[in-house]
């Protein structure tokens, strides 16, 4: 059977891990990242978390290059989507089918993210950023991809019903 946690964790551990980024670079005390990306799980509020999370993205892009930016409108959407096909506890065809449609919703989200970070990693003044990816980051990413392997072969080995 496949898990919630399975293909759409990483959405919240990514909202989380970049808020504490965007938290240092803001110097804003009162941004939380734990909160922040438990939020995502809450209907509607998570919505509005995600378009305030690219909204701050945004506005630091925009500062140090004014040509790119991100749509945080986008960002929400890509997130309502990812959020409606990931509650669910099923291995029929049609929950395999939304598991698919929550993997790429996700993945654009953070895709789209992420790149935009980098981008203002880049663009920034002052010195270089060498490496923002800490220990941590590639435990938590090599126990998703762990996982993420891990269910699909169980999957594709789970006999026919």
């Amino acid at each position: 059977m496949l898990s919630v946690l399975s293909l759409g964790a990483y959405i919240p551990i990514w909202f989380g891990l970049t808020w504490a980024e965007l938290k240092r670079e803001a110097g804003d005390e009162r941004m939380l990242p734990i909160a922040h990306a438990l939020s995502i799980f809450v209907p509607g509020y998570g919505l509005w978390q995600a378009h305030r999370h690219f909204a701050l993205l945004d506005a630091h892009l925009r500062k140090v290059d004014a040509t790119r930016g991100v749509d945080p409108f986008a960002a929400a959407i890509g997130t309502g989507i990812w959020w409606l096909t990931f509650t669910h506890y099923s291995t029929e065809p049609i929950f395999l089918a939304l598991d698919t449609i929550e993997l790429i919703a996700g993945t654009a989200v953070v895709v789209y993210g992420q790149r935009a970070l980098n981008a203002y990693w880049r663009s920034r003044p002052g010195p270089p950023v060498e490496e923002r990816i800490t220990e941590v980051d590639w435990l938590v990413l090599g126990l998703a991809i762990s996982y993420a392997v891990l269910t699909v072969i169980g999957v594709l080995m789970a006999p026919a019903s």
